[in-house]
């Protein structure tokens, strides 16, 4: 059986893993990242392969191995040493509500491991996924490694061991427990293809691209506050580039360079909308970047970043109107 993973639900994993681990963040700041994923079964002449439709980042969190507060009966509970929140619990069942009403079923759980090896680590990662293979047998684990997608390295299985360079890799590997009922079972690979792409090289160029886009403008907790700290800034910039343009023409009029009004008024139009241009691809980044947030962040940073980004629309709607109000002061 092959898992089937569209680029949306990898660019989701590589995002929402980056975020909390990144060279913006100290190491030491680096957070685990997890959720789960929906899908179906797709019938094909040898059976059937896992098609991963959804992806839904969950929660991120230092690894507490001395946690034990852990309610070991849910399948959705434990992560290593640490807990999901009842919010989390709650995104579960909607999630879980959301897919049925799809024909569709949560297929297994993915996570991070921020600079360390790409593995079903400790004990209680291989809890966890036998926790979903309790319910489904062919449920998967993922387990992604922002570093290793970066820096194209394969991390040492025990200390001494090499570095091993690595060749369009996309960063993680799918794992199943090789016996669902026992926790101290071994666990394998499980073979995965990655839809979307010419080929794994433009795959991989891709998600390392949308890992820098990640650090340099969707890293950590407070994402709406550095969005709304932008959009601000452009709308006063560009408010101060019309100004600008009025305050050279009056000057030009004043100074007898009338002949040049229409040349620099032309020019400087041309600037204001490169900036327009510009911010305009900010703007997409931030609209395609809230598909990353963590599911109980979205009923709340998504309307207030919409607002601000309703604002910024309407300032460049009115660009037209107020350039050709300039126009009309200077005309000969």
């Amino acid at each position: 059986m092959t898992v089937i993973i569209p680029k949306e639900v990898y660019f989701t994993v590589v995002a929402a893993c980056v975020r909390f681990a990144n060279r913006k963040r100290p190491k030491e700041d680096w957070k685990e990242v997890s959720g789960i994923f929906t899908g179906k079964f797709l019938e094909n002449k040898n059976g059937k392969d896992l098609y991963v439709s959804a992806c839904y980042p969950i929660m991120h969190d230092t690894f507490d191995p001395n946690n034990a507060n852990v309610d070991e009966s849910d399948p959705r509970t434990v992560i290593d040493g640490y807990e999901y929140s009842d919010e989390d619990h709650e995104s579960f069942a909607l999630i879980d509500e959301d897919a049925f009403s799809r024909g569709e079923f949560t297929v297994g759980w993915w996570h991070s491991h921020p600079g360390f090896k790409v593995m079903l680590s400790g004990f209680g990662d291989r809890k966890t996924t036998i926790s979903y293979q309790a319910h489904n047998p062919l449920a998967i684990a993922l387990v992604f490694n922002p570093d290793r997608l970066v820096r194209q390295i394969e991390l040492p299985q025990k200390a001494g061991d090499p570095v091993r360079q690595l060749r369009d890799d996309p960063g993680f590997k799918i794992f199943r427990m090789e016996d669902p009922n026992d926790r101290y079972s071994n666990f394998y690979e499980v073979e995965y293809k990655i839809e979307g792409f010419e080929d794994n090289e433009q795959m991989v160029r891709s998600a390392q691209k949308l890992a820098i886009d990640i650090t340099n403008f969707f890293s950590g907790e407070n994402v709406f506050e550095i969005y709304d700290k932008f959009i601000d800034s452009r709308i006063n910039e560009l408010n101060s580039l019309l100004q600008g343009v009025e305050e050279y023409l009056h000057t030009l009029s004043r100074t007898g360079e009338s002949h040049r009004i229409h040349e620099v008024l032309s020019s400087q139009t041309r600037d204001i909308r490169k900036f327009i241009a510009e911010t305009f691809i900010k703007v997409e980044n931030i609209r395609e970047f809230m598909n990353y947030l963590e599911y109980k962040e979205q009923s709340i940073i998504i309307p207030k970043v919409d607002s601000i980004l309703a604002e910024w629309d309407n300032t460049v709607s009115q660009l037209n109107a107020n350039l050709t109000e300039i126009a009309k002061k200077f005309a000969f």
